[in-house]
């Protein structure tokens, strides 16, 4: 099984040491968009401008997301992943989180036997890759949503 990850779970593991991001760890492979990376860093950084972070915090930060990395195979943005975010999805879903799902869907299509979880905390997206098929573990249906799904 493969994990595709966002930098929501990433980043509760970075700032607040949430373990959550274990049960992507125990895949067999861990994947994400080069886009997960960029949100990463930006935020590290914002929160140090911000105060938010400490010199400690913030050395911790870096090396956490370093070590992560290291074990996280980078997809980079191509052409069809950025063809794929420009066309329409089945529920609203922001840019970046659209970039994120069009990267696994085409993962997903270039690997056709392997199957591939996300792994999010946003909303939109996990409601989006949950329609779209994929096994999505942090989603949690609403009950307002069960109402409409039977």
């Amino acid at each position: 099984m493969t994990a595709y990850i966002d930098s929501s779970v990433v980043l509760r593991y970075i700032l607040k040491g949430e373990n959550s991001i274990r049960h992507a760890l125990e895949c067999d492979k861990v994947i994400s968009s080069e886009i997960m990376e960029i949100e990463c860093r930006r935020v590290i950084h914002r929160y140090r401008m911000q105060n938010e972070l400490d010199d400690q915090a913030f050395v911790i930060a870096v090396q956490r997301l370093e070590e992560f990395l290291d074990g996280v195979s980078i997809i980079k943005l191509s052409e069809a992943v950025k063809k794929i975010a420009m066309g329409a999805f089945p529920v609203i879903i922001k840019t970046l989180d659209a970039l994120h799902v069009a990267t696994a869907l085409e993962y997903a299509k270039v690997y056709s036997d392997e199957k591939v979880s996300i792994y999010s905390y946003d909303e939109s997206m996990n409601r989006c890759a949950c329609v779209l098929g994929f096994d999505v573990p942090f989603f949690k249906i609403k009950s307002k949503e069960k109402m409409f799904l039977g």
